[in-house]
């Protein structure tokens, strides 16, 4: 079900990321009126699935989520436009779901604290040895909050590095040059892994396995470069 945006944040979505559709590398962030968060994200993004821009709809709702991962509203719209795109929808692990009522940030704190307590725990156990085994279970309690942290950082290093396309089809060659011929073309919408850029390309993999270099204005990252918050006022 969703959210629908107030006319004037709607119009206000159209106007400033229309215009720069064929073009921009990245979509620019909300105004500052509406600021950087989940609920303006999400808006703008039920604003493009709304005037057939699937590629900045999946872009901020992508953006949305990870600012509100248990947000269910964000997941369904999501999936609606890739569907309709004749994309596959995205789907998630036990760990994603857990992580996502956890929040990334009380994770991250988990895992400070994990560190505190497991460090503070070893030395307990070292100068204190007739309280070894009280001061061992709370070293391992530290290393586990730790572990588990970690293992939240690692699932989320992979999107640090992924895009969406915002044109209508990407074009993906062989090398980073546009005399090559096209390999394949990916739809709007797709998203992809990055990785090396050169002379205005970007090489891409596909979920299937699939590489290639396509022009970097064909793609947004997911996560905003830090121009984008700059932007976000």
């Amino acid at each position: 079900m969703m959210r629908r945006a107030p006319w004037g944040i709607s119009i206000i979505a159209l106007a400033v990321f229309g215009s720069s559709h064929a073009q921009a590398p990245t979509a620019p962030a909300p105004t500052a009126q509406a600021g950087y968060s989940a609920p303006a994200l999400y808006n703008f993004a039920n604003a493009f699935a709304r005037a057939g821009k699937p590629g900045f709809a999946v872009l901020n709702y992508e953006r949305a989520r990870l600012l509100d991962p248990s947000d269910p509203d964000i997941d369904a719209n999501l999936n609606q436009v890739l569907v309709a795109s004749g994309l596959p929808p995205e789907t998630h692990t036990q760990f994603d779901r857990m992580t996502a009522i956890a929040g990334t940030r009380t994770l991250a704190w988990l895992g400070v604290l994990g560190l505190l307590i497991a460090g503070i725990g070893a030395l307990r156990v070292r100068f204190y040895p007739r309280h070894r085994r009280k001061f061992a279970v709370a070293t391992l309690l530290g290393i586990v909050m730790l572990g588990v942290s970690i293992a939240h950082a690692v699932t989320l290093w992979p999107i640090m590095h992924e895009a969406v396309v915002i044109t209508k089809t990407a074009p993906v060659r062989v090398s980073p040059t546009l005399i090559e011929e096209t390999l394949f073309a990916l739809p709007e919408a797709t998203i992809v892994s990055t990785g090396a850029e050169h002379d205005g390309f970007v090489l891409v993999r596909t979920a299937a396995g699939r590489t290639g270099w396509t022009p970097s204005t064909n793609l947004a990252p997911i996560v905003p470069r830090q121009a984008d918050h700059g932007n976000a006022g």
